[in-house]
């Protein structure tokens, strides 16, 4: 939509100007931030093939090394620990260096990471390559969703997280999808060599079409933040400003301003919910495949019933999207982590029949899945424009600690003699307590910043 240049008159200082956030976060979002919440959307599915690549691998690679599940269980969780790390220690570069030069770096992390998984022979290549992919893996997850809540909206910004949340399943879709069909045809490491590929064609797209939004240009403008924030305003189809906003009064270290008197409670209380959740999160989503090989059915089988989990997380981004002003993004969420719990329990009690377990995959990855992705709209909420890349990336990183045990824990229990039913009903605990501790969290509207 185009609009008139904001100019100031003679008489008119610069506290007077309208602010162009509050153009932007007012105005029917422009074709330009359509499409760069789209690429956002196409990262995040990235994104969610390449931390489930390594699941949908495990069953074959236990069938050609021979190691056991346990170890196994160690290769898994070198990758989430490399995605903690890349969330606390790289993504927060995000507010400091811009969100864009961090994408890059993911994605070279990612690309080489994967490389390196498909030509790997034994079990420490296969850990130290995980936590190179995990490490740009965790950063992109802090930049991707600062990114779609400040290319949209006010109306829209939920919308635009659930979208970019859709990227996760869907690529856990696809990825289920082909892997299927590589580890039948071609074996485990084409599914590598094929995450590859992906990440060099987004790094293009990223190059040609994105750039820094508004709300981190005016909180940290640097010499040219003026023209940025024009060249902004003019992809938007808005006119251009003679002078920005004042930045924020606050100049410390972003990690340091999380902690801020106005800001640690609600950055330990976010941060302990995403924690929580990450244990049932990821024990379904890395320990799925082997769940339903457990059962007797072949790797690809197992893949495919991953692929249908992800569907049901499809279909709750879509739910979340449209009902969250409705009902209410705090209610909705608080509602997935019940029957999150419930679902996961569910799942690990039905028998080896492909159409029983397709069926339980496709209403656990609603509750699993959708639960996740109403925390991200949260923490969104939470962290303002300046501090948001610093704030999802703590939160990520800690929460991503809590989904590193899963792996270890499964295997270890699981080889010790734990039953399917015991184990899950463990894991699904944490979803519980979650949901307790959201009781007491205020959710925030959308802001300008």
């Amino acid at each position: 939509m185009a609009s008139t240049a904001i100019l100031p008159p003679d008489n008119e200082t610069a506290h007077d100007l309208v602010d162009p956030r509050e153009q932007l976060l007012h105005a029917p979002m422009s074709p330009f931030q359509i499409a760069a919440v789209a690429i956002t959307l196409l990262l995040c599915m990235l994104d969610g093939f390449d931390v489930l690549t390594i699941s949908f691998a495990a069953p074959a690679i236990l069938r050609e090394w021979g190691i056991d599940k346990a170890q196994l269980g160690f290769a898994l969780s070198a990758g989430l620990l490399g995605m903690a790390l890349g969330a606390l220690t790289i993504a927060p570069l995000g507010d400091i260096i811009g969100r864009r030069k961090v994408l890059f770096l993911s994605l070279a992390m990612m690309i080489g990471g994967s490389l390196w998984t498909a030509a790997t022979i034994g079990l420490p290549g296969l850990v130290a390559s995980r936590v190179i992919t995990g490490l740009g893996i965790g950063a992109m997850i802090g930049v991707l969703y600062p990114l779609a809540a400040e290319y949209a909206n006010a109306r829209r910004r939920d919308l635009a997280i659930s979208v970019l949340s859709l990227g996760y399943p869907i690529g856990g879709i696809l990825g289920g999808l082909l892997s299927s069909y590589l580890l039948a045809t071609h074996g485990w490491r084409a599914i590598f060599v094929f995450a590859a590929g992906m990440g060099v064609v987004l790094a293009g797209l990223v190059w040609f079409v994105l750039i820094e939004p508004l709300a981190l240009v005016v909180a940290r403008p640097g010499k040219n933040g003026l023209h940025r924030a024009n060249a902004y305003l003019a992809r938007c189809g808005h006119g251009p400003v003679a002078v920005l906003p004042p930045p924020p009064a606050n100049r410390r270290i972003p990690i340091a301003s999380l902690f801020a008197p106005d800001m640690a409670r609600a950055t330990l209380t976010i941060t302990a919910i995403y924690f929580l959740y990450m244990v049932p999160q990821f024990f379904m989503q890395a320990w799925l495949p082997t769940l339903v090989a457990d059962l007797g059915l072949p790797p690809a089988k197992g893949a495919l019933v991953a692929a249908f989990f992800s569907m049901g997380g499809v279909a709750a981004a879509l739910f979340i999207g449209t009902m969250s002003l409705r009902i209410g993004i705090k209610r909705l969420e608080i509602g997935l982590l019940i029957g999150a719990a419930v679902a996961i329990a569910g799942f690990a009690a039905l028998p080896g029949v492909m159409h029983t377990l397709i069926g339980g995959a496709v209403v656990s990855g609603f509750f699993v899945m959708g639960g996740m992705i109403g925390l991200y709209a949260i923490i969104a909420r939470t962290f303002p424009a300046h501090l948001r890349a610093s704030g999802t990336g703590f939160v990520v990183g800690l929460g991503r600690l809590g989904s590193i045990l899963p792996p270890m824990i499964a295997g270890t229990l699981s080889k010790g003699g734990m039953g399917r039913e015991e184990l899950a009903i463990l894991m699904a605990a944490p979803a519980i307590i979650a949901m307790i501790a959201l009781l007491t969290f205020k959710v925030r509207a959308p802001t300008t910043a």
